[in-house]
């Protein structure tokens, strides 16, 4: 079968453009035609966008950086669009500097300008990066420090280090991106892991609230792909850095979630920035606006905690769920130190695993989205027996008051009720009513761990009570 027709007229005219441009030229320390960078950049933007004009732009990229090429000159063969793509990528015309300015300064100056140029711009600009990222990422494993020789910056690898970090942070519309992904990945691989230092200041007139979870407020930025989650006055700038922290380290087990971005602040409360999923739909909301498919989005809730229940997880990056419950009881208020101490015992004899445990598992922390499923809301994340996820579930279907769930699942609690129904029988393959009774006995007493946990404790005393401590006293 023929390929299908597209018109690349433009493309192909500036890729020829661009060779001529470039021709004869090496790119530097390679040994190749600095053409190669060229195609390269093209197909990393090919992948985010088929816009033969972004494309267009993203081959000529260098040009007026790098040749006699002037902007006038794009404008003409190419058009304003193009031209300006070209110029709002380009180092070259940071304002008011110059190639006699500081290397440092000239680039500060240039990533201010990426991070304020459109959307459209920053996909050109991942296709110049990420062929950067990845050819530094394959010479230091090849050459190690002596690779920082090769380039202008003053003081060699942390000069580096600083702007592509900072490439990272002006180009992080593009984080639902698997190229902002791989981009990430290569920086840490050859700078060091990422640490979120001091909270940013925002601005929430530039965001529009879209939602809110039990201790948190979700915002989205107007006309942007970032989202962030702002927590209670109440609760310490720990939790939400404790979040970014975990939520890179799931990032960098390969598991589907938004990006996270910042440790932000808008001056009284503490939060996470994430990359927006636009298309995104929580499984609460989608069985909220269709209860016809209820039954489906229950039973792939089931199949997605099945999948991250069989994902070992490493012990020395992520917490233990028994020592995160043994903390909750020690601290619990509600039993004298006999029941502690029976408690704690308990919570002890579970079968040990190091199998990953989403922490809040229920159906509002799991996206639908055009990218996959994707967890949310990691904060919690640590590994233990399935029994500890499985009791947040449990709450969140059969414990609360009606007003909760429809304030926070957007359901009531007898649909609630049914997901925790279709949700057993396909997580366990519970086929009679004698079996589902005693999954639930099974998994009660660690609903009421994670009621402890989360500081529940006064609406739902006698259940944690008869939970923990039926025939352990």
């Amino acid at each position: 079968m023929a390929n299908k027709y597209i018109d690349t007229s433009i493309l192909d005219k500036a890729i020829h453009f661009a060779i001529d441009a470039h021709a004869n030229t090496e790119r530097r320390g390679k040994g190749f035609p600095y053409s190669v960078h060229l195609m390269e950049a093209v197909e990393i933007a090919a992948t985010i966008t088929s816009d033969q004009e972004i494309l267009a732009a993203a081959a000529l990229h260098d040009t007026v950086e790098d040749t006699d090429v002037t902007v006038e000159q794009l404008r003409k063969e190419f058009g304003d669009r193009i031209a300006e793509l070209v110029e709002s990528e380009s180092d070259k015309f940071a304002n008011g500097f110059s190639e006699q300015d500081s290397w440092i300064d000239r680039k500060k100056a240039a990533l201010v300008r990426l991070a304020n140029a459109p959307y459209d711009a920053k996909i050109v600009a991942m296709g110049d990066k990420l062929s950067n990222m990845r050819a530094i990422a394959r010479d230091y494993e090849r050459i190690g420090d002596e690779l920082w020789k090769i380039f202008h910056s003053p003081n060699g690898k942390p000069d580096h280090d600083w702007r592509y970090r900072e490439l990272a942070v002006a180009l992080f519309d593009l984080a639902g991106t698997p190229t902002y992904r791989e981009f990430v990945t290569l920086l840490e691989k050859t700078f060091g892991q990422k640490d979120f230092g001091e909270p940013v200041k925002i601005d929430l007139a530039d965001y529009e609230r879209s939602g809110e979870g039990f201790n948190a407020e979700s915002y989205n930025h107007k006309g942007g792909h970032t989202m962030i989650k702002l927590y209670a006055e109440s609760v310490s700038p720990e939790l939400p850095l404790r979040e970014l922290r975990t939520a890179m380290n799931v990032f960098r087990m390969g598991l589907l979630t938004p990006m996270p971005g910042r440790f932000v602040t808008d001056g009284k409360r503490f939060g996470c920035e994430f990359s927006r999923v636009v298309d995104k739909k929580s499984f609460a909301r989608a069985i909220s606006e269709n209860p016809d498919s209820m039954k489906r989005y229950a039973a792939e809730f089931s199949r997605m905690c099945k999948q991250l229940h069989s994902t070992v997880c490493n012990p020395a990056v992520f917490p233990s769920a028994v020592d995160m419950s043994c903390k909750a009881v020690e601290n619990a208020e509600i039993f004298n130190d006999d029941e502690k101490k029976k408690v704690l015992d308990f919570v002890k004899s579970v079968p040990s695993a190091t199998t990953c445990l989403h922490g809040d598992l229920h159906i509002g922390n799991i996206l639908s989205s055009s990218l996959g499923n994707m967890w949310i809301d990691l904060g919690d994340f640590c590994y233990g027996n399935p029994l500890f996820d499985l009791g947040m579930t449990y709450w969140v279907c059969k414990c609360n008051m009606e007003e909760t769930t429809m304030r926070l699942f957007h359901i009531d609690n007898e649909k609630m009720q049914e997901v925790w129904k279709i949700f057993v029988c396909e997580y366990f393959g519970a086929d009679t009513p004698e079996k589902f009774a005693e999954i639930e006995n099974r998994i009660r007493p660690f609903a009421a761990l994670k009621m402890l946990y989360f500081g529940i404790v006064d609406s739902h005393k006698d259940f944690i009570r008869e939970s923990l401590l039926k025939d352990r006293v």
